[in-house]
Order: structure tokens, then sequence, then C-alpha cells
């Protein structure tokens, strides 16, 4: 009798997984978010994986909208001011101002960056830059990281002040986005001793 109650309750943690296993759902590849909240809780709207056949979600630059291939139903084109974002291939966009912007970081303070273009007087494309911006939380506006910007904006913690304003000697933009991250990550400095 103890032989089959150990068996059973050895058992017993894996029954739970495999319960857990079938009730993990995977979250999507591409969709969108309607809104910020549904960006926070991984709410996607015509989710889908890049696997699946007839999928399809695609960003038309002239319209200012998304576009979403499904099989068996008509073409939907949203217009980017009616959702807050999408996820494509894996990543996350937020749109604002009819532009989207790739989400980099989310945690106390919100990085986005986006690719610019920086042009040769002669003419053409010199070489392509990310530029990186910042917003308070998922559904303020977005601004360029700038000591400026970060003042106005986070006015109300003054101990960052200073610290806003050594990011405009930080020449390397991933650099800059390092440095701000950390500034919302405070530092233990009390040194613990064994007593």
């Amino acid at each position: 009798m103890k032989t089959i109650m150990l068996a059973f309750v050895a058992a017993l943690p894996l029954s739970v997984v495999a319960q857990q296993a079938d009730q993990f759902t995977l979250f999507p590849d591409n969709g969108i978010y309607l809104s910020a909240t549904d960006f926070s809780t991984h709410q996607l709207t015509d989710g889908f994986n890049d696997d699946q056949p007839g999928y399809r979600l695609r960003d038309e630059a002239f319209g200012n909208a998304i576009k979403v291939d499904q099989p068996n139903a008509p073409e939907a084109k949203i217009p980017l001011s009616n959702l807050w974002g999408e996820r494509k291939e894996g990543v996350d966009y937020r749109s604002f101002n009819n532009d989207l912007f790739r989400v980099e970081h989310t945690d106390r303070i919100v990085i986005y960056s986006k690719p610019a273009n920086t042009w040769l007087a002669s003419g053409g494309s010199a070489s392509s830059a990310t530029l990186y911006y910042f917003s308070r939380e998922a559904n303020s506006p977005i601004h360029l990281i700038t000591s400026e910007n970060l003042k106005d904006i986070y006015y109300d913690q003054p101990d960052k002040t200073a610290a806003f304003d050594k990011l405009d000697d930080v020449t390397k933009p991933t650099d800059k986005v390092r440095q701000l991250i950390r500034l919302f990550y405070p530092v233990d400095t009390t040194h613990h001793t064994a007593s």
C-alpha cells in the first residue's frame, strides 16, 4: 500500500505540469494592440504566428494604416490613429502621430527607437542612424531623448535633473539609452556586513 501511495504522490507533480502546459497559450508573433492596456496585458487583436498560411500584417505607409489579411475574411485596413500599436514578427511597435516606433524597454520608463536617415548635401542617403525616444507611460506622448525633454516630463523628480544634463554629453545613442535606464534603477550603496 505504501508503494502505491508513494507512486501516486510522485506522479502528482507531473500531472500538474501537464495541465499547466495544456493551459499555456503562446504569445502570437503578429497582431494589433488596440490600447496601452492591451499592450501591457499582451492582448493582441487578430493575432497569428509567422508560420500560419494566409495571414499577413502589412504597414501602409501612405495611408497611415495597417492591413491585416486572414484566410476566408476580407482584408482589414485599420488607421494608425485607431490603435496603440502592432506586433510584427515578434517585435512590438507603438503608433504615435501616424508613425510607428519600435518598443525597446517598458519598465519604469518606456524607450522606443526609430531609424532615421541622414542625407548628404549632394543628395542621397549617407547612412542610417537610429534615434531613441521615450515616454513616461505606455500611453503618454513620445519625445526624443534630450535633457530638456526629460526635465519637462519628469518635472516632479528633481533628483534626476542633474543626471539628465549629463546625458547630453554622451555621444553614442545606445550609451545614452543605457545611462537613462540606469537612472530609474537606484543602486543600493549600503554595505552589508556580517556580524
